[in-house]
C-alpha cells in the first residue's frame, strides 16, 4: 500500500511539472469556442498588431466586465480586476470602419459571418448592445469579432479594447478534434 502511495504522489509530482512547463513555454489549452479549440502557443508581441492575428488579452476592469464576470461568462484569474484572459481573433485595427447593424458587422464593407448580436446572454439576461453605425477604429484600438461562434463575447457587446490590455498573440499549435 505504502509503494502504491508513493507511485501515486511521483506520478502526480511528474504531471505537476510537464504541466508547469507547458504553461511557462507558452502553451495554454483553450476550448472557448470563440477560437478554434486547441493547444495554443501564445508569444509577446514583434511588430503591429493585424486583422486576422489571435490575440491573448486582459479584459479591462470596466462596468460591462464586471457584469459579465458576475454573470459566469468571463472566469476568474490573474488579470487585474481577477479576470481570466481572454483569446479574441482582430477583426478591425486603426483606422477601419466597423459598421453595425441589426444584421450584423462589417469591416471595411466586408461582412462578418456570425457577427449579429444576440439580445440576451447565455443567462438569459440582456446583454447591451451597440448604437447601429459607422465607428472608426482610433490608433491604440483594435476591435475583437469571432467569425467561429454567435455568441461570442467580444467586440459586438463591449466596443473596442485598448492595446494596452493584449498581452500576447496567440497562434494555434493543435487543433482538437471535432
Amino acid at each position: 500500500m505504502k509503494l502504491l502511495l508513493i507511485r501515486y504522489f511521483i506520478a502526480v509530482a511528474l504531471i505537476g511539472s510537464f504541466l508547469g512547463l507547458f504553461y511557462a513555454q507558452g502553451y495554454r489549452i483553450i476550448t472557448t469556442p470563440s477560437v478554434p479549440p486547441g493547444i495554443w502557443k501564445v508569444e509577446p508581441i514583434h511588430g503591429p498588431i493585424r486583422r486576422g492575428q489571435f490575440v491573448w488579452l486582459c479584459p479591462p476592469d470596466k462596468p460591462f466586465f464586471r457584469i459579465a464576470k458576475q454573470r459566469g461568462y468571463i472566469p476568474d484569474g490573474d488579470c487585474p480586476g481577477g479576470y481570466s484572459h481572454l483569446m479574441k481573433p482582430v477583426a478591425a485595427v486603426s483606422n477601419d470602419i466597423v459598421s453595425i447593424t441589426p444584421q450584423g458587422i462589417a469591416i471595411n464593407g466586408k461582412w462578418l459571418p456570425k457577427s449579429q448580436s444576440q439580445s440576451f446572454g447565455r443567462t438569459s439576461l440582456p446583454l447591451p448592445q451597440l448604437n447601429p453605425g459607422d465607428y472608426r477604429v482610433k490608433q491604440g484600438e483594435v476591435w475583437l469579432i469571432s467569425p467561429y461562434h454567435r455568441n461570442s463575447l467580444d467586440s459586438r457587446y463591449f466596443g473596442p479594447i485598448s492595446l494596452q490590455q493584449i498581452k500576447c498573440i496567440g497562434y494555434l499549435a493543435w487543433k482538437l478534434p471535432s
